[in-house]
């Protein structure tokens, strides 16, 4: 089996077809010269022609007198031609009977077409002949009052400059094409050679050095544009990657002390023999903190899906009053088991572009965290209100409030200090929430006093359909 043919590179398929295309267009260019210049050469064989037929109607509109007068000035005319020009001058009567002929139509009778001999033709008559059987000779025969000139010069020396240029053109060919080839081949490598620039660099990238970057010349052509592009790719690649990092430390984080506690339990369990109730006890146990680890995992996973983004397919128009009363009614048996009142404010009736279980799981862990922090007998309100294009919900609580210097670190994962150490949780809610938000083109901010409460306000852009016509 025959070893497959090595594809042609780029450059080499470049060069070829700039070749290809630029000898077309020259071929095309050079018929069109040679086919231009043969005409020209044409026109001054015919201008030769004219110039002489109008001296000799001249000459028989005057009179000449004798035959013997006419054949001399005929003979005059032939020997004053430009060297190389074959000239044939033949003077007939009104009937078509010669009167002389000298130079190359001596001997040579050419028949004068019937429309000169008949007189019904009042401009010259131009054609082509054979003189001897061989030489091409351009005739215009024309007549005078008194007698018809015809006058033929011979083609060889037009014919001979016309194939001179088309042997200059042919030999000229071979050198253009290696001309053309080379040109071809630079402008190719040239062009190119941002690519293997872009490739160079993109085999040195790996997981471990994403952050180099492509080169761009700034010129913004469509190289430029795709570097740009994969340079853009790279930067997700690594943020995606550093989102993986991040997952597998805050795991170990996360998982180390609880797994720990377990196998201490489990250790100190089996260092002795113990009644039934007492390993239920220590059963019972154990499955709360495997609960503990489950839910932990499960925010993880939640914390790490709100990271990578909103999936395009799954983005809808959501009516928000709709959604906050749903996520309301699905926490008021928490509210009611707390204590805390649950209200909602009016709120416009608007629409939001997104997820709608993200949209949903924003809410419900704003609002878990505000029904969570407030003490029994406090009150949790959402109200919201539009601002321009967007809509502001604002999540209200009467709760503990945490200090200033607390405020930015409760979107820390797993961040719980104070009053919040004591309430059971991940400490991924709030950054969850806020990676919610900025997928769907939002944020979330705080404002909270110890003591008093605290209000989460989440902005977010309206939907297609915005709010509703007055």
């Amino acid at each position: 089996m025959a070893s497959a043919r090595a594809p042609l590179s780029i450059q080499t398929k470049w060069a070829v077809r700039y070749t290809a295309a630029l000898l077309v267009s020259i071929s095309i260019f050079a018929f069109y010269v040679y086919a231009r210049i043969d005409r020209n050469l044409e026109q001054d064989a015919r201008l030769v022609l004219e110039l002489q037929a109008q001296e000799l109607v001249q000459e028989l509109a005057d009179g000449t007198g004798s035959t013997e007068g006419l054949t001399e000035y005929v003979e005059r005319h032939v020997a004053s031609a430009e060297p190389g020009v074959m000239l044939g001058i033949a003077v007939y009567d009104l009937a078509g009977n010669l009167l002389v002929a000298r130079g190359s139509l001596q001997g040579h009778g050419v028949d004068v077409p019937r429309e000169v001999l008949r007189g019904g033709r009042n401009t010259p008559a131009v054609y082509k002949a054979e003189l001897g059987g061989r030489a091409s000779y351009l005739v215009l025969a024309t007549r005078a009052p008194n007698g018809i000139v015809q006058v033929a010069v011979s083609q060889h020396r037009f014919e001979e400059r016309a194939r001179h240029l088309a042997w200059v053109m042919v030999l000229a060919l071979p050198l253009l094409l290696l001309l053309t080839l080379g040109t071809g081949w630079l402008l190719a490598r040239g062009s190119l050679r941002p690519i293997a620039q872009i490739t160079a660099t993109a085999r040195r990238i790996t997981g471990a050095n994403l952050d180099e970057r492509i080169p761009t010349t700034g010129s913004g052509d469509e190289l430029d544009q795709l570097a740009a592009t994969l340079n853009d790719m790279i930067a997700r690649l690594r943020e995606s990657m550093e989102r993986m990092r991040q997952f597998s430390a805050d795991a170990a984080h996360e998982l180390r002390t609880p797994l720990a506690a377990l196998r201490s339990q489990i250790e100190v369990t089996l260092e002795k023999e113990r009644t039934p109730s007492e390993y239920r006890g220590v059963l019972s146990g154990l499955l709360e903190e495997v609960e503990t680890l489950g839910d932990a995992v499960h925010a993880m996973l939640r914390l790490a899906s709100s990271e990578a983004g909103i999936d395009p397919t799954r983005r809808a128009s959501v009516a928000l009053v709709p959604l906050l009363d749903e996520v309301m009614d699905f926490f008021e048996p928490v509210a009611d088991e707390h204590e805390v009142e649950l209200r909602r404010t009016s709120c416009p009736e608007v629409s939001i572009s997104g997820d709608p279980t993200w949209l949903h799981q924003l809410f419900a862990n704003l609002l878990h965290n505000a029904i969570k922090y407030t003490p029994a007998g406090g009150r949790v309100t959402i109200e919201a209100a539009l601002h321009g294009g967007r809509i502001a919900v604002r999540v209200r609580d009467t709760g503990v409030g945490i200090p200033k210097s607390e405020q930015e670190r409760v979107f820390a994962r797993f961040h719980r200090t104070g009053a919040r150490q004591e309430v059971p949780g991940s400490g991924l809610g709030l950054p969850i929430a806020r990676e919610i938000a900025r997928a769907h083109g939002g944020s979330i901010e705080l404002e909270s006093t110890p003591g008093v409460g605290s209000t989460f306000t989440v902005w977010l852009p309206l939907g297609d359909h915005g709010p509703p016509a007055p």
